[in-house]
């Protein structure tokens, strides 16, 4: 095959390197490869390193297990908890805000004596403050308690697993019932709640147990014969003992003229019982303790009026046991925040025997056993009563009422073992 030169067409001898006519290089000629600095090498290295490692460490956290915590209250009773986006409130609180924690609770009582107090938890949406425990629940395993005993204390706190208790305390998630004496000293419990994740929340509450002492003052000891004595006693009594004292008052057998109004601490009334006569209020006792600790008693004492008025007016917690109530516009009344109950009582010829009209946040005694109810217009009038705790009328009688029970709030009642005539 004839050569031909690629740059002038002319023909070329067969091992010719130059072409004779135009002297051009007959060698094909390679582009020369522009070299890569070696720094610009190091940093693409550097690059594709650095996004292996970040996809490395990616898929780690995204495979990695979760790690649970621990969240505690310290002393502020409160623990703030996010949970799939939505934030909580948890505290420990009294029943009359919700949302302000309750770290410290003040009890006191007599050495031996077995007292009881509720313990309530709360779980609150941390924006609005409204109630958030039937979401959350759904995300916890477990709630439980556990008590730090004072080392100092006598005896030791208990605290009854907790439990929800719509009747005692409907606004609470949970109550947990502790039962201590007076020498117990400053235990704490602990609410331990675990979520399912396994996060642990505790909320912690201290017991400041104050030992009571017990004061009693006997007709025999002391002037109480009229109305003004036992007023001039009542305001030594206010002035010399501790709210947080029992203060028992054992009264003599007369008849006391003029209304009575019970302000500033509690006070627990025995009537005279020695057979040499009774205990007899013929004007309104009012019970306005403000500064009440404990619930204020009325024992074996006759109110007896005289067709119109209030024979027991009471706006705090009280209790009335083995007491008469005859011809009152209102044998006995229950009216502001307060729990009121009777037991062993006889009412009758009143216009109403017993009036609830209480809007309080706790019930303290359930039981209105062994009460009469006779010949009045009506027996018991239930207007408004605090919580829904169950009024158990065991043992009572209803005879000759015009009506015996106008409920009506709609209170739930147990009439199962009450008798009407």
């Amino acid at each position: 095959m004839n050569r031909t030169c690629p740059h002038c067409g002319a023909p070329l001898p067969e091992d010719a390197a130059f072409c004779p006519h135009c002297a051009q290089d007959l060698h094909p000629r390679k582009r020369p490869r522009v070299p890569t600095p070696i720094r610009r090498r190091f940093l693409l290295g550097l690059l594709c390193a650095a996004v292996l490692a970040a996809a490395g460490i990616g898929l780690f956290y995204a495979r990695r297990p979760y790690v649970p915590q621990v969240y505690d209250s310290g002393s502020a009773g409160e623990v703030h908890y996010t949970l799939d986006g939505t934030a909580y409130q948890l505290t420990v609180a009294w029943p009359d805000n919700r949302c302000d924690p309750a770290p410290d609770i003040h009890q006191s009582g007599r050495e031996g004596d077995v007292n009881r107090w509720p313990s309530r938890l709360y779980v609150n949406y941390k924006d609005s403050g409204t109630d958030g425990w039937d979401e959350f629940s759904q995300q916890v395993a477990s709630v439980h308690m556990e008590v730090e005993q004072d080392p100092q204390g006598a005896s030791d706190l208990i605290a009854e697993e907790p439990v929800n208790r719509d009747q005692y305390s409907p606004d609470a998630a949970m109550v947990s019932v502790l039962e201590f004496s007076g020498d117990c000293g400053e235990p704490q419990v602990v609410w331990v709640i675990t979520m399912n994740n396994g996060d642990i929340i505790r909320l912690r509450q201290t017991m400041h147990v104050t030992l009571i002492h017990t004061h009693v003052y006997d007709y025999h000891d002391y002037p109480m014969e009229t109305m003004d004595q036992l007023k001039a006693l009542l305001d030594q009594i206010q002035a010399e003992t501790n709210r947080l004292d029992e203060v028992i008052v054992y009264l003599p057998p007369v008849t006391y003229t003029g209304q009575l109004e019970l302000t500033g601490r509690s006070y627990e009334f025995h009537g005279c019982t020695d057979g040499s006569g009774r205990t007899v209020f013929t004007d309104t006792v009012k019970v306005a303790t403000a500064d009440s600790y404990w619930i204020n008693y009325f024992c074996d004492i006759d109110f007896v009026g005289s067709g119109g008025g209030v024979g027991l007016s009471m706006s705090d917690n009280g209790r009335a046991e083995r007491c008469s109530f005859t011809g009152w516009r209102t044998a006995v009344l229950g009216y502001g925040t307060a729990w009121v109950s009777l037991g062993e009582c006889d009412l009758r010829d009143n216009t109403i025997g017993f009036h609830f009209n209480s809007t309080g946040q706790s019930a303290n005694d359930y039981l209105f056993n062994d009460n009469v109810f006779a010949d009045n217009t009506t027996a018991m009038l239930l207007e408004n009563v605090p919580t829904d705790q169950v009024i158990e009328l065991h043992g009572c009688r209803f005879t000759g009422n015009g009506t015996d029970i106008d409920n009506r709030c709609d209170h739930p009642l147990d009439v199962s073992q009450a008798v009407f005539e």
